[in-house]
């Protein structure tokens, strides 16, 4: 048997009106990295859940000594609570994913141990499949939106809106001002470039929702994301930082 790697996991699912999803998939991110991992921690932001959600976490894992649970007390959207989630994460890296599983968790592990000195590893998706028509429609101008407004900061990337691995000493430095769900980790992204860090890629498979269908793509979430990234890019031309100090 293989022995389980030393280094250090923060796994970050945010959750919302995912009771028929929630026990397997915690379960299964569970097992796995019991088998894998000596030190990790599973990060659930429950984002003002209305469904049963709530219910089976507090029933079905609230012994987890592995598991901390962060309560949005109302529905604040993904990229707010993925931003939650890496606050308070306390291990070496720190990788966000969805309850639904898209990136497979049996393949974290061969991905940090192939990390090398990269400070963020960005994943992009082989094929991007299992989307409806709108969404893939909003993820196309969302893309082209992106490429045309921060040409340099996106160079030879592809996919900044499936999944990331950060070394936790580097998120407080990339925290973004972006509040939106589409735009969260491309800020995240832009900031590492900016701030120095080395920022590399890697494909991978992407595993499509089984039952149900996600929250995100309404056209709240979209004007959202849209006056985030022209927010940045001002924030760029001006040359101040969130924090408004010149750089």
């Amino acid at each position: 048997m293989q022995e389980k790697s030393n280094i250090g996991l923060s796994l970050v699912i945010p959750i919302y009106n995912e009771e028929k999803l929630v026990e397997e998939a915690l379960r299964n991110c569970i097992t796995q990295l019991d088998k894998d991992f000596a030190d990790y921690e599973i990060i659930v932001v429950d984002d003002g859940s209305k469904d049963n959600t709530s219910a089976i976490l507090k029933e079905k894992f609230s012994a987890q000594p592995n598991i901390v649970f962060l309560p949005n007390h109302i529905n604040l959207n993904q990229g707010i609570s993925v931003q939650r989630g890496f606050a308070v994460a306390q291990k070496e890296f720190v990788v966000f994913n969805g309850i639904d599983l898209p990136l497979a968790i049996s393949e974290i592990r061969t991905l940090l141990e192939t990390i090398g000195d990269a400070d963020l590893l960005v994943l992009e998706r082989k094929i991007y499949a299992g989307a409806t028509s709108w969404r893939l429609v909003t993820s196309n101008v969302n893309f082209f939106i992106r490429k045309m407004l921060f040409p340099i900061l996106t160079k030879g990337l592809k996919d900044m809106n499936f999944t990331q691995i950060y070394r936790q000493n580097i998120i407080k430095t990339v925290l973004p001002l972006a509040k939106s769900p589409a735009f969260t980790t491309p800020e995240m992204i832009m900031r590492g470039k900016i701030n120095g860090f080395k920022v590399e890629t890697r494909t991978i498979e992407f595993h499509a929702r089984k039952h149900g269908s996600g929250s995100l793509g309404k056209l709240h979430d979209i004007l959202w994301t849209i006056y985030d990234m022209f927010r940045f890019r001002y924030l760029l031309w001006i040359g101040l930082d969130v924090h408004g100090k010149v750089k």
